[in-house]
This record gives C-alpha cells, structure tokens and sequence, in this order.
C-alpha cells in the first residue's frame, strides 16, 4: 500500500509492533529522486502520513489507449525527457553543457544533491557560472 510520509510517497515494506512504543513501519520510497531510499518511521509518530488514493489506477487502465504504437511513441518521449541515471550521487548536466567547470563550483551543487529537498542558494561573482 502506498502512503505518503514526510512529502514523498511511500511504500510499505513491513510493520512490526513495539510495544509501548507504537507501530515501527519499514518503508522504500518511489519517488523519482529518491527511488529505493530506506525509511524506518514509529508510524503514530509522523505528522501528516497518510495512504495515498490508488483508486485512480484503475479508472486510467479503462481508459488508455490500447495501441503498442502509440504507447512506445509515449514511452519514448518520456525516456528523451529524463535524466539518463537515476543515482544521486552522479550528476552529469554541466558535463553535458560543454562549459568548463571548476571543482569549487561542484562542491554546492552536490550539497544540494544529497538534501532530501534542495534548499541552497549558490551564488559568487557575476559570470564565474552559477547555471546549473
């Protein structure tokens, strides 16, 4: 079942009862940015968890278009739109920009990397290259 804990959504991996404590739930998130992460939470003491509404999966099954064409022109549109690696650990825009980088300016953006929400601001003298 899919929850959503903390802002992101959620899946339950196993719960497990602990007395005088609560219920311990094993969780893996699906989001994009965080797929696989691990989270173990005392359930009754998350602010704002709640299961997500799945129900919406079912009426989208009904009504989508059955035609594989179709489907992997979709598919294919998706892939050219996405980032090619999902580890957080790797970040390859810049590299890709051709511009010339210098490790002073990486070291920001992998701080920013590593945060669960990306809550920094980079900033230094005017045209030393902050775009990322």
């Amino acid at each position: 079942m899919a929850h959503e804990v903390r802002g992101r959504p959620w899946l339950v991996l196993n719960k497990e009862a602990k007395p005088h404590l609560g219920t311990l739930v094993s969780l893996v998130c699906v989001a994009d940015d965080a797929q696989g992460e691990t989270l173990d939470v005392l359930w009754e003491s998350e602010l704002a968890a709640h299961p997500l509404d799945t129900g919406g999966w079912q009426s989208v099954a009904r009504s989508c278009e059955n035609d594989p064409d179709a489907f992997g022109a979709y598919l294919r549109t998706i892939r050219w739109n996405t980032a090619t690696a999902a580890d957080r650990q790797l970040f390859q825009a810049p590299f890709r920009a051709g511009i010339r980088l210098d490790a002073y300016q990486l070291a920001p953006l992998r701080k920013a990397l590593l945060l669960p929400r990306a809550n920094l601001l980079i900033a230094d003298d005017t045209g030393v290259g902050k775009t990322i």
